[in-house]
């Protein structure tokens, strides 16, 4: 009996099938798992460039409220859209530009397009300009 548990125990580790079983087996897993991790990255890109703009408007309804005077949220389109607010000064005739440009399409590797290049906001903080802005974010096959 010792000279087979001696034999046992020189004989640790695994066979090249069961290898090969393990890692056909993960090379299957992953195969049918990347289209969905794909899928899942792109939504989350999509959320967060939605998310982002969402807060330059509220920035630039804010800051129109804050100082009392006209506040702008400005869009370029496509694959290097931007947006930026820009809110009149504190203590003179223009603008200023709050927080720079944000490269909003090349921030979230997003399409970023706007039916208007920008909303403005009396010191109300309420748009008076009466017309519908549509900003669509695209990654592809998921749109927001």
């Amino acid at each position: 009996m010792p000279g087979k548990l001696k034999q046992i125990m020189r004989n640790r580790g695994f066979t090249l099938v069961e290898v090969l079983i393990v890692v056909i087996l993960f090379g299957t897993l992953t195969m049918f798992s990347l289209p969905r991790l794909k899928e899942m990255y792109e939504s989350s890109q999509t959320r967060s460039a939605v998310t982002a703009l969402t807060s330059l408007v509220a920035k630039a309804r804010a800051a129109a409220v804050a100082r009392g005077c006209h506040g702008a949220v400005h869009f370029t389109s496509g694959t290097n859209g931007t947006a930026w607010v820009t809110v009149c000064r504190v203590n003179g005739l223009g603008t200023d530009t709050l927080g720079g440009i944000d490269p909003i399409a090349a921030r979230f590797k997003v399409t970023f397009t706007a039916t208007r290049d920008s909303v403005t906001f009396a010191a109300s903080g309420i748009s008076f300009d009466n017309a519908t802005t549509i900003l669509r974010v695209d990654t592809g096959p998921k749109q927001d």
